[in-house]
């Protein structure tokens, strides 16, 4: 069977009930799933969840998905969605559990981070879950500075590539993110447009692309003298949402 790009289907049922155990899930949840494949980790978020919502976008596992779960369907604890995650527009939950496809883990997350939920549990590409916890440095860029004003992160476990079939080229990892931001932050709108600006010129100099931003976007702020001749990758998240609350408009 041939998948859609980047999606590697869970098999590994210890690695599943895993997963739903470091969401901590109970009968009073509700659960999103994105990328149900076969459904062996729906299985184990339905023996634990009061209503499991899931959304596919491969009509051959659409149809795989209806006759396993034929009775938690009917029953409505289990409601399947056909579609693409990155536009379908997510049902209320508060509990997040996925082994998402690796291709869409930028733009699925960033979607997640705009709704309301507790806590999410994440199977990622490992390279992608080092960046996203990262702190400064190499691996650290807008991933990691922007989750940190919606969530906490952590890496849980590493996974080896033979959970999952097809066998993945890379390693993975699952990660957790309690809907608690380690920063608290003005204005994130307007945090998160500096911040993409920012990385998006990482080879120039943070002092010179504040000047460029605020000329683009008709904004002031005030850049501390120690930034001005940093990276972008030298600042914190917190100095990012220091310079947005200096902002006069």
């Amino acid at each position: 069977m041939r998948l859609h790009k980047g999606q590697h289907i869970l098999i590994n049922k210890a690695i599943a009930n895993r997963m739903a155990d470091y969401a901590s899930i109970s009968c009073s949840d509700t659960v999103l799933e994105v990328g149900c494949g076969t459904g062996v980790l729906t299985s184990a978020l339905l023996r634990k969840a009061g209503k499991v919502y899931g959304i596919e976008i491969d009509g051959r596992f659409i149809e795989i998905l209806r006759k396993k779960f034929r009775r938690e369907i009917e029953g409505e604890r289990f409601v399947l969605i056909h579609g693409d995650a990155l536009k379908v527009k997510f049902p209320s939950f508060n509990k997040f559990v996925s082994n998402i496809p690796y291709s869409i883990s930028s733009p699925l997350t960033f979607k997640l981070l705009k709704h309301d939920f507790d806590v999410a549990v994440i199977m990622y590409q490992r390279e992608f879950a080092e960046r996203l916890v990262a702190r400064r440095g190499r691996k650290y860029g807008r991933l990691s500075a922007t989750v940190r004003a919606y969530a906490t992160p952590e890496i849980l476990e590493f996974v080896g590539r033979r959970a999952f079939k097809p066998v993945p080229a890379v390693d993975s990892a699952i990660v957790r993110l309690i809907r608690k931001p380690e920063i608290f932050v003005d204005n994130l709108e307007l945090f998160e447009d500096l911040v993409r600006f920012c990385f998006s010129r990482r080879r120039k100099k943070v002092g010179k692309i504040i000047e460029e931003w605020m000329k683009e976007r008709g904004v002031r702020v005030s850049v501390p003298k120690e930034f001005v001749n940093l990276r972008p990758e030298n600042l914190r998240p917190e100095d990012y949402a220091a310079i947005v609350k200096s902002a006069k408009f």
